[in-house]
């Protein structure tokens, strides 16, 4: 089975136009999309598969921070009619791995009731393995979830978003949940610089696909807009895309929120030759997607002001001034119910709970050592993360033009 074909710049991406997750129309586009891309049943027979979809946080699905379980019933009835050797269901959010916290993941998120009726059981192995990444250009090696790492297939399950830290979540982010819990905040703290984090994230996708034969699907019937990838605003696109190059799918993601050539991630890919330049010298099959593009798609707040001004600031000094520049998380006093999910989540062990004056307790970011991640923002419960911009980059950006 020749697995590099994922890597080629000219691998299609189907792209079906949904308008809502109506299940007989899911299960269409689902079937189409697989044979648009060569995927068949005889590929499948005897493999160990694993669906990985993207479960970032304990949300029911018309939030749209989630994978919708339309798009994995319909993926699952497919399952069911191949003679595959094991069909797993396997994540890992962005909390702790554990077995109690997939099974509230699984419950809230409509996962098990997805899974019901079907071959494919839920994953509660909570082990991992180290994979070493040869090909890798700034990571080497990464702590893999064991359901992943042995799997002949996979089945990457994402949904589009906009994300404060990489502008968008698509196919590519998506594999971030591979790697497991707690070890997310590790990477982010050895990968706090922008640039490196996302080369990471290619490094990583790369690897997953060379390793595996990956099928990539992107929920974007409904994405999410603002600050995503889990505190934004549902917002319809109304498409369904498959690819076997999560690459170029993520090309076509881009150009459907109106911000091409914006996605860090993308923009590294291409200068690696995974993806072409443009959205337009994709191949693409079924419907067009040009029609389905949201000129108004809102931006999250990290990337929505003095975007140029962010981009050539790294140059400026040395970058010695790029840190101080960069939007910051803030607690809101106001709503901060003190549950400390931030404080558990910062890979930097920047917030504090401290006591309030009415005894309560409350979180604080102290800024020096924050690498600005933004998982507090992403991980709070009740949205009560904002994302600070300096007044001071409307002036550098002025002055830019």
């Amino acid at each position: 089975m020749d697995t590099n074909v994922s890597f080629s710049p000219e691998a299609p991406v189907f792209v079906a136009r949904l308008d809502d997750y109506d299940q007989d129309r899911m299960d269409k586009a689902v079937l189409d999309a697989l044979s648009a891309v060569g995927v068949t049943r005889e590929q499948l027979a005897g493999k160990r598969v694993a669906v990985k979809p993207n479960l970032v946080m304990k949300k029911d699905c018309d939030a749209a921070v989630t994978t919708h379980p339309a798009l994995l019933r319909a993926l699952l009835s497919f399952l069911d009619t191949c003679d595959c050797a094991d069909v797993v269901i396997a994540e890992s959010s962005g909390g702790p791995y554990t077995e109690s916290a997939l099974k509230s993941t699984y419950r809230v998120c409509g996962i098990e009731a997805a899974a019901e009726g079907h071959r494919a059981h839920l994953n509660y192995d909570v082990s991992s393995e180290t994979v070493s990444a040869p090909d890798g250009k700034t990571s080497k090696n990464f702590e893999i979830i064991t359901p992943i790492a042995k799997a002949d297939v996979i089945f990457n399950l994402s949904k589009l978003k906009s994300h404060s830290l990489t502008r968008m979540s698509g196919a590519v982010k998506n594999t971030f949940g591979t790697i497991p819990g707690l070890t997310k905040f590790e990477f982010h703290a050895r990968f706090s610089d922008y640039a490196d984090f996302n080369s990471m994230i290619v490094d990583l996708s790369s690897l997953l696909h060379r390793r595996a034969l990956t099928v990539d699907f992107c929920d974007a019937v409904v994405g999410m807009e603002g600050n995503g990838p889990t505190g934004g605003t549902p917002r319809k696109i109304g498409a369904l895309l498959c690819s076997r190059n999560p690459f170029c799918l993520d090309r076509i993601g881009e150009a459907l929120l109106a911000c091409p050539h914006e996605v860090p991630m993308v923009v590294e890919a291409e200068k690696r030759g995974f993806c072409p330049a443009s959205a337009d010298e994709i191949k693409t099959t079924g419907d067009d997607w040009h029609p389905l593009i949201v000129s108004d798609f809102a931006a999250p707040d990290t990337a929505r002001k003095h975007r140029n001004a962010l981009q050539w600031l790294p140059t400026l000094f040395g970058g010695s001034l790029y840190r101080w520049f960069r939007p910051r998380p803030k607690i809101r006093k106001k709503t901060c119910i003190g549950c400390g999910e931030c404080v558990r989540s910062c890979p930097v062990h920047t917030i504090t709970l401290e006591k309030r004056k009415d005894g309560k307790k409350q979180a604080l970011i102290h800024p020096g050592p924050c690498i600005r991640c933004f998982c507090c923002q992403e991980l709070c419960p009740i949205h009560s993360v904002d994302i600070v911009k300096n007044p001071i980059l409307a002036i550098l950006a002025g002055l830019r033009r």
